[in-house]
């Protein structure tokens, strides 16, 4: 069973100037310049965000892995716009989602605004309060269908192939969960917990725990391959979700 941080008290929405003409109620995000108050105004992009209460860390890692590459960064920058009546729509490559004000206030992640809509669509896509794994949000958000790999070998070429991404500045849009634990980095085995991946080289991993996308986990690539029960990440050349099964 997968634990869970205290809930976090949620900021207000904001509310839309009546004073903003209806093309700007309309304009994808990326058109608006990052704000100081990530908590409570879209920016189209990420800052600091905590998973609330819900089965939801397979969702909330996924919406973190957007910060973690070039593509990533791209589709935030144009998947949610305002709508005239205050309502948001989820730009997602596989099928657009419309929520409301209200959805969006519900949504558990507490943080960073952008983060919490996006939630609120995905939950309204595919139910992922009530778990799910990051691969299938990776389809959701890309419209891309999953190729599946087992087995050692495919294993250490998933590896390469994102130490490769991470190496030429583009990054990866990627996520996992563990086998076995490290309660000394915060690691929970069992696939108990999802976790994005920040980075990946010859020697070391990095992977952000949806509790607080603000802190960092260090291990080895050894531990990591060692301990992993499942990764996904997303290869835009191939338009393909990868997906890893230990």
């Amino acid at each position: 069973m997968q634990k869970f941080k205290e809930l976090k008290s949620k900021f207000m929405l904001p509310i839309l100037s009546l004073g903003l003409s209806a093309s700007m109620l309309f304009t994808p995000m990326s058109a608006f310049a990052a704000t100081a108050y990530p908590a409570t105004e879209l920016d189209g992009e990420l800052s600091t965000f905590y998973q609330g209460n819900a089965d939801d860390c397979g969702a909330v890692s996924a919406i973190q892995a957007l910060d973690n590459s070039v593509y990533g960064k791209g589709l935030l920058k144009k998947m949610i716009t305002v709508n005239s009546n205050g309502s948001y729509t989820l730009n997602f490559g596989a099928g657009k989602q419309t929520i409301s004000k209200r959805e969006a206030a519900s949504a558990p992640i507490t943080g960073d605004l952008d983060a919490r809509i996006i939630e609120a669509g995905l939950q309204k896509a595919m139910n992922v309060y009530n778990g799910c794994f990051a691969s299938d949000v990776f389809t959701t958000m890309t419209g891309f269908k999953q190729n599946t790999y087992y087995g050692s070998t495919s294993k250490r070429n998933i590896m390469n192939a994102m130490a490769a991404k991470f190496a030429s500045g583009q990054g990866a849009m990627a996520a996992c969960d563990f086998e076995i634990a490290d309660d000394s980095k915060g690691i929970i085995g069992n696939g108990g917990h999802s976790y994005s991946i920040r980075w990946v080289d010859n020697d070391m991993v990095v992977v952000i725990n949806p509790w607080d996308t603000s802190k960092l986990i260090y291990m080895s690539r050894a531990q990591f391959e060692n301990s992993i029960r499942y990764m996904t990440y997303v290869d835009e050349s191939s338009k393909k979700v990868v997906v890893y099964w230990n």
